[in-house]
């Protein structure tokens, strides 16, 4: 038997009569408005986008060359290694790439500093690391402790390292530097030294366009949009369905 006219139930595959037909096609509209709203924007980035070198991207190419051939100068070798730090603190480093570029950072620096210098570091390394592993085990007592000797092997890999190779005027530097050199320093093979430019391209190349560069309301416009904006169409979507629906039913005279 089919459906009446003032029956409330409501199929949106099997629409029976009129009311539910407009119920659907409202359904369908707003979905389909929602659905335009997220991925036509994406699309529209995917159009838009231009990749975009960072400017650290931009120093380590100009004194790449030179690295590779040996001929780089200190100041270059500082721009170098303090470039190779700045992709090793990204959170989104894969563990190879990461393993690659600790392995950079820890012969560069060891060719920047003397003999003497090169067995205390190597020496506070071993001491970092260790404590490091039993930081991983150790109780309340003794991971107050072991922290003030983690802070204290830092400290003097910083005063060896960090002021041969140049200060970051962000002070990150401090922080990540200790943690990514090896105790032992070896020379990169010709095909690791290829994965590493690879590599630099990839973490310090970004897509940018008109739609990240704006800036919106105090954000990107690209955040503002996916994180404010869609939530207060979906919000709006809501309020519009209910009441329009409500018109509908009052039309057919719909009776819960």
């Amino acid at each position: 038997m089919e459906p009446s006219d003032k029956d409330y139930s409501f199929s949106l595959f099997k629409p029976g009569n009129e009311y539910n037909k407009r119920n659907r096609n409202l359904i369908l509209t707003l979905l389909s408005i929602w659905v335009v709203a997220i991925f036509g924007f994406q699309l529209l980035l995917l159009a838009l986008q231009k990749p975009t070198p960072e400017e650290t991207l931009i120093k380590f190419e100009s004194v790449w060359e030179n690295v590779i051939s040996g001929n780089a100068t200190e100041d270059e070798k500082g721009v170098y290694v303090n470039s190779l730090i700045a992709v090793a603190g990204k959170s989104s480093v894969k563990t190879e790439s990461k393993l690659l570029l600790n392995k950079a950072i820890t012969y560069t620096v060891f060719s920047m500093i003397g003999d003497s210098d090169r067995t205390l570091l190597t020496s506070y390394i071993e001491e970092l690391n260790a404590t490091r592993e039993k930081l991983v085990k150790a109780d309340d007592a003794e991971y107050i402790q072991l922290q003030e000797q983690l802070k204290g092997s830092k400290a003097a890999i910083n005063a060896i390292a960090n002021e041969t190779t140049g200060k970051d005027p962000s002070n990150l530097k401090v922080s990540i530097l200790p943690y990514c050199l090896n105790p032992v320093s070896a020379e990169l093979t010709s095909e690791e030294m290829k994965a590493l430019h690879s590599d630099m391209k990839i973490y310090l190349t970004h897509n940018q366009s008109v739609l990240t560069d704006t800036i919106f309301l105090g954000f990107p416009f690209h955040y503002f949009y996916s994180s404010e904006f869609l939530l207060i169409l979906f919000v709006g979507l809501c309020l519009f369905y209910s009441i329009r629906i409500t018109q509908l039913q009052k039309k057919f005279s719909i009776k819960e």
